[in-house]
């Protein structure tokens, strides 16, 4: 296989494992905030219940015109959101119940007495409150099952050090991911699910490449520090690290410039968790095993299961 780099590359990741760690707190300090500054208002209506319409515009219009015109015509706490791409499109949420076809027909009232006929609703959804905090719930639960089976499969295909090392790398993607997405304006819905649940999935890939190689070389090597073996793995490695994430990023991309409504939305949260995956594997998943396995990544004595394998 052709090699986009030598896999002799002798790149000091673990010396620069502190700064990106403290980067890493303070991303994920962010993140926290802006989640916990939205509110309810980051919900999309899948998970907050209530009325959707999307509303494709013609002319120069923004969210905030839209929204006072909405309010002129006594529908008031609208929540008005753009959506990119080539067409005029926005999404009118409204928390209130009711009827579908009586709020289609309020809303359509409103929007024809402010605006004219420089509109057309492309679609309407309703989710009742009670079923929006239920997905909301089952949600966050599929979500944290996902990543503690992920603990499972390494901690018995590798070493309870790295299962732990993952767990924080993978709830610092979600988190980051998650933060990036609502900070951009889009909602939290069923799409950010699935792309949560996909970067739970994708991002243990490289870890489980890069330490393959570790445990294959600490069999050999018992008297070297942890953390130049560590290095040397991601270096060999390093290779087919950045083939794979440029492929899935490049297809993610895609999807993200021709797509439109969720396939936008997932593609959007895919491409921060294929950037997140990689990083967080070198410098997250790495220095916890690190820390954990060796005295600040001094020599490290033969694992408990090496230790039982040469006993045996």
């Amino acid at each position: 296989m052709r090699e986009l780099l030598s896999t002799n590359t002798k790149i000091d990741f673990m010396g620069k494992r502190g700064i990106c760690v403290v980067l890493s707190l303070i991303a994920v300090a962010l993140s926290l905030y802006v989640f916990v500054e939205k509110g309810d208002s980051k919900y999309g209506t899948d998970f907050s219940g209530g009325h959707e319409f999307l509303v494709s515009f013609t002319g120069d219009f923004d969210s905030e015109k839209i929204r006072a015109g909405l309010a002129s015509q006594k529908v008031e706490d609208a929540r008005v959101q753009a959506f990119q791409g080539e067409a005029s499109e926005y999404s009118i949420r409204l928390s209130q119940g009711g009827d579908s076809d009586e709020v289609r027909a309020k809303v359509e009232g409103a929007l024809k007495g402010a605006f004219g006929d420089n509109f057309q609703i492309q679609k309407t959804d309703y989710v009742g409150p009670t079923v929006g905090r239920e997905l909301r719930s089952s949600a966050v639960t599929a979500v944290v099952l996902g990543i503690l089976g992920m603990l499972v499969y390494i901690a018995v295909r590798f070493e309870f050090a790295l299962g732990v090392g993952t767990i924080v790398a993978l709830f610092h993607d979600v988190i980051i991911s998650t933060g990036l997405y609502v900070a951009s304006g889009h909602l939290i819905g069923m799409a950010t699910l699935a792309g949560a649940l996909t970067i739970v999935g994708y991002s243990v890939n490289d870890t489980v490449v890069i330490f393959d190689r570790v445990r294959e070389e600490r069999g050999k090597r018992k008297g070297t520090k942890l953390v130049d073996i560590v290095n040397e793995a991601i270096n060999f490695t390093l290779s087919r690290t950045i083939i794979t994430h440029m492929l899935t990023l490049f297809s993610a991309l895609a999807l993200y410039v021709i797509g439109d409504g969720e396939i936008k939305d997932l593609s959007l949260y895919l491409v921060a968790g294929i950037v997140l995956g990689a990083y967080s594997t070198i410098f997250i998943v790495a220095p916890v095993v690190i820390l954990l396995e060796g005295k600040k990544g001094e020599k490290v004595a033969p694992s408990i299961r090496e230790a039982q394998v040469s006993r045996g």
